[in-house]
C-alpha cells in the first residue's frame, strides 16, 4: 500500500530564495506517516493512550531537486518493514507542479514505554500492518529502495 499525501509548499516554509528550505522534509515525512497509519486503520492515538509510543531511531533524507513556494508537492509513503518493536518508512516526494522528484527518505521507529524502554507492539499491530508491508520488488519503477546508500533512496535509471 502506498498512502499519498498532496499539499503546497507554503511561505513560511521556504528560505530567502523562495525554496522550500530542507528542514521540512522531515516534517512532511511525517504527515505521510500519519496518513498512511490513518488510512490503514492503525490508531497510534490509542497507542499513545496505552502507554507505548513510537520513536524515530533513523531518519535518513536525500533531496533530488528543488521545492518553492506555491509547488504542489505529494508524498508517497509506504511501510517497508515491520518486526516486534520496530517499523520501517520509506517516502518519496514529488513535486506535482514540474514533475520532478525533489527527494526520497526513511524512518525507522522504534516502540518504547514512557520510560524509553523498547517495547512490542501492542497486539494486533503486526496482523494489521503486516500485510502492507512494500517490498522494493513491488514498488513503481521510479522508485526504489537501495540499502547500501539507505532505504528509500531513488535510483536513477
Amino acid at each position: 500500500m502506498i498512502s499519498k499525501t498532496e499539499f503546497r509548499v507554503r511561505y513560511s516554509e521556504t528560505d530567502g530564495q523562495r525554496r522550500a528550505h530542507h528542514s521540512h522534509f522531515p516534517v512532511w515525512f511525517e504527515m505521510g506517516r500519519a496518513d498512511f497509519c490513518r488510512s490503514s486503520g492503525f490508531n497510534y492515538r490509542e497507542m499513545e493512550d496505552n502507554g507505548l509510543f513510537l520513536v524515530v531511531a533513523r531518519l535518513s533524507c536525500r533531496y533530488a531537486a528543488p521545492l518553492e513556494y506555491d509547488d504542489l508537492v505529494c508524498v508517497e509513503t509506504w511501510l517497508s518493514s515491520i518486526s516486534r518493536k520496530i517499523m520501517t518508512f520509506d517516502y518519496l516526494v514529488r513535486n506535482l507542479s514540474t514533475g520532478q522528484i525533489a527527494g526520497s527518505g526513511s524512518t525507522t521507529l522504534v516502540c518504547v514505554d514512557p520510560k524509553g524502554d523498547p517495547r512490542s507492539f501492542p497486539e494486533g499491530v503486526l496482523e494489521l500492518l503486516s500485510p502492507k508491508v512494500l517490498k522494493s520488488e513491488d514498488l513503481p519503477t521510479n522508485s526504489r529502495a537501495d540499502s547500501s546508500v539507505g532505504r528509500a533512496q531513488l535510483l536513477h535509471s
